[in-house]
């Protein structure tokens, strides 16, 4: 029993910060997450180590003044700043940071040649990692053609044993020209293996 408290206290000690962490900034930036474990808690435990790293003179010192028994209540005030806030912090600021390609553009300014590699592997989650609202015409294998409006209710697979989406509505062109919504429609499931092409359309209409 001890020693399965110990573990688990380790591995929130050195694991959920930098889980925390990674989880904010991928809600800013793609992350690969076909990672193997090995190097997926290698990325963790360098996250949680640039965590502790901003504080090691401060935490080596209340450790050595035994902060948990003769402080509890700051210690655990200390404890959720280091485990939670500080690497959503950190995750944001990261995060947004990639979004911008900061550091490559820095590199750059500063007159150095880098090479360029791409950190999404496809061109699927490099597509539908950042899609925005718009206009898309899908042709299926059997030739039928399926016009759509991705919106922000529109779905796509981040699986890559899985690759399907979710449209939330279908488009028509009525009697009279219009490109309209299909009346009563709730969007359609497509699987990828069905499909032979996206096209999509710069030109976004009323339904953003």
């Amino acid at each position: 029993m001890f020693e399965t408290l110990t573990a688990a206290l380790v591995a929130i000690v050195f694991l959920v910060p930098g889980y925390v962490w990674r989880t904010v900034e991928g809600q800013f930036a793609y992350l690969d997450r076909r990672l193997e474990w090995e190097k997926f808690a290698l990325g963790l435990l360098a996250r949680s180590t640039v965590v502790y790293a901003v504080f090691a003179v401060g935490i080596h010192k209340a450790w050595k003044d035994d902060w948990l028994d003769v402080r509890p209540l700051s210690t655990t005030v200390v404890a959720i700043l280091l485990i939670g806030v500080l690497p959503c912090i950190l995750g944001f600021v990261s995060g947004m940071l990639r979004q911008k390609r900061f550091f490559a553009e820095l590199i750059k300014k500063l007159g150095f040649r880098t090479f360029e590699s791409h950190q999404i592997p496809t061109a699927w989650d490099y597509v539908f990692s950042g899609m925005t609202p718009r206009f898309a015409v899908i042709t299926l294998k059997t030739g039928a053609k399926l016009n759509a409006f991705i919106g922000s209710e529109s779905y796509f697979s981040s699986d890559p044993e899985a690759r399907d989406f979710f449209i939330s509505a279908v488009l028509r062109t009525s009697d009279n020209g219009i490109i309209e919504v299909v009346p009563g429609t709730a969007g359609v499931y497509v699987n990828k293996d069905e499909v032979s092409l996206i096209e999509f359309i710069k030109q976004v209409g009323p339904h953003e």
